[in-house]
């Protein structure tokens, strides 16, 4: 799954769940921005990372693991 700017994410990090949005996406979606409103791993408000594979990736600032998957609207 790639991920673009906007889209209305679902951040999973140390056993919590935060609401976020993707803030910037590189073209080929591997780089992002997250911004969301807590504290994830040391990280208040916004993570760069970098993406393993389509689901799960890491801050590029110190290592935190996330998994990201698009919000479903209901």
């Amino acid at each position: 799954m790639t991920f673009a700017k906007d889209d209305e994410i679902e951040i999973d990090s140390d056993g919590r769940t935060v609401d976020g949005i993707v803030i910037f996406a590189s073209p080929n979606g591997i780089s992002l921005m997250l911004g969301f409103e807590a504290l994830l791993g040391g990280h208040a408000g916004i993570m760069p990372v970098t993406m393993r594979d389509a689901a799960k990736g890491f801050s590029i600032i110190d290592g935190t693991e996330v998994t990201i998957r698009k919000k479903v609207r209901q």
